[in-house]
């Protein structure tokens, strides 16, 4: 009978790769070429004998550490998956900028692109940059202003791309303080929008931050999302929605009322589609909107707010 080797080996598929890159360690920088042209069978061997070997992640002011303590080294991607070697890795930026660094070659919203963002994790144990001539993060072309009314704190969550989605990139408002969260234009990677998780007031990031299960409201869980895009124009996009997950029937506080709320808040010429609030007050999985109003997937309730960037688009959070 054919063995797992002999069968890889009997399909053979011929990889070629060059990636340029500088290379970071322990503070220097230096510029290194990787050329790979491997079979099938040779990438299911170097990822056993290498799998062991890890990256760090580098140490910089932008770079925000994710569940560090969970087993991920602080990298963007699951809580128990570390940097390891043959892999791409992303990061978590600071609030308001977003990763620029991603593999060259990957270029579209499809797997496996979709998930090779970050630096690329050598044998030899050292993160490399594919851009060299880009900071490891870069300001959003505009922010959302984010004020917490709340008497706690409030971890909004942005899902990485390129990166597996996951909602691991942290932003954390405290009570009474404003943040601004990044909005990516047409020409950030593959011209993919943000999104994000907003999580219960008092949620700590080991949990707000992960993908989780539906025995917490946090994380995938949370009630309510947000997406934020800048079309090619300079127009912002800011969509406010209950979260579909929330509302499943398999979800066990799929009726329960949230204690808080969000509004979208435009002020100045050209603002559009205004109001867009979620009160709970209202009830479960309703808005006040205006036209702006929609049923998105898994019929969760949401409205769209449009605005120039010279006009003054901001959200508040607060209690019913």
């Amino acid at each position: 009978m054919m063995g797992l080797r002999e069968f890889l080996v009997a399909g053979v598929l011929a990889v070629n790769a060059f990636v340029s890159a500088h290379v970071v360690d322990n503070g220097t920088t230096i510029t290194t070429s990787l050329r790979y042209n491997v079979t099938t069978a040779n990438l299911l061997e170097k990822r056993m004998e290498h799998s062991s070997i890890h990256c760090a992640l580098p140490d910089h002011p932008d770079i925000i550490a994710v569940t560090r303590t969970l087993g991920n080294d602080g990298w963007a991607q699951s809580y128990d998956r570390p940097c390891s070697s043959g892999n791409w890795c992303p990061y978590a930026c600071a609030s308001g900028k977003l990763m620029n660094q991603w593999n060259p070659a990957s270029v579209a919203y499809v797997h496996p692109d979709m998930e090779q963002g970050g630096l690329y994790c050598g044998e030899d144990g050292i993160a490399h940059i594919p851009f060299p001539d880009r900071d490891f993060c870069v300001e959003a072309p505009a922010k959302l202003a984010t004020r917490n009314l709340l008497d706690n704190h409030v971890m909004i969550c942005q899902t990485v791309l390129p990166g597996d989605e996951g909602m691991r990139i942290p932003n954390r408002i405290e009570p009474g303080q404003s943040l601004g969260l990044g909005v990516p234009d047409s020409h950030y990677w593959a011209g993919t929008s943000a999104s994000l998780y907003i999580n219960y007031p008092g949620v700590e990031v080991d949990d707000a931050c992960v993908w989780g299960n539906n025995t917490f409201r946090a994380g995938n869980w949370a009630p309510y999302t947000l997406g934020l895009s800048m079309r090619e124009d300079g127009e912002i996009f800011a969509n406010l929605g209950w979260n579909p997950i929330w509302l499943e029937p398999t979800t066990p506080f799929r009726n329960e009322v949230p204690p808080f709320g969000a509004r979208i808040i435009c002020e100045g010429v050209g603002c559009h589609d205004t109001p867009c609030e979620i009160n709970p007050a209202n009830g479960v999985n309703q808005v006040i909107a205006g036209s702006n109003g929609l049923i998105g997937v898994g019929g969760a309730a949401a409205c769209i707010v449009t605005a120039p960037q010279t006009a003054e688009l901001r959200m508040e959070l607060f209690y019913n």
